[in-house]
């Protein structure tokens, strides 16, 4: 699995024969995902939980659980966490207008526990860098797969944008 940033909360995932594009719309090659449901494509299997005006998607693909919260601006409820379920890969918007404040964004990585988190819509990445440690890197590509993914503590990458 490749992971490009393409800014605010765009990235492009290039599975092995397939793209996966997160952002305002999430799509697997050309079919956009038209809301909240359950979808599986080319090997993908999506669960995509409404959340007021944004929707949180957990993703199944390679192995690994991706969990996208787009625009997500509040603490997650105990029934959401639960949907979203065991976490490998998180996208966590981060401090910019209208997305999770750094506290709240730590309460959701208490509960969530994901083994790797990829920040976005971030204005200032340097206090969240200081409350989970130092930075596994900044990227222009994240490659990962299952056996890269960490046992105990959490990795934390920063994705350029491109």
């Amino acid at each position: 699995m490749q992971i490009q940033y393409r800014g605010s909360d765009n990235f492009d995932i290039k599975l092995k024969d397939t793209i996966l594009k997160l952002g305002s719309r999430v799509s697997i090659d050309d079919f956009v995902l038209p809301g909240p449901g359950e979808y599986e494509k080319r090997g993908i299997s999506v669960f995509a939980i409404p959340d007021d005006q944004n929707i949180i998607y957990t993703i199944h693909a390679e192995e690994m659980t991706l969990c996208f919260l787009g625009h997500l601006s509040r603490d997650l409820n105990e029934e959401e966490t639960k949907q979203i379920g065991n976490v490998d890969i998180l996208f966590l918007p981060l401090g910019a207008e209208n997305t999770i404040e750094l506290k709240k964004a730590l309460n959701i990585l208490s509960k969530i526990d994901p083994r790797v988190v990829i920040p976005m819509l971030y204005t200032d990445i340097e206090e969240f860098k200081k409350s989970e440690g130092v930075a596994d890197g900044e990227f222009d590509v994240l490659k990962i797969k299952k056996s890269d993914l960490p046992d105990e503590q959490r990795a934390l990458f920063v994705l350029k944008a491109c």
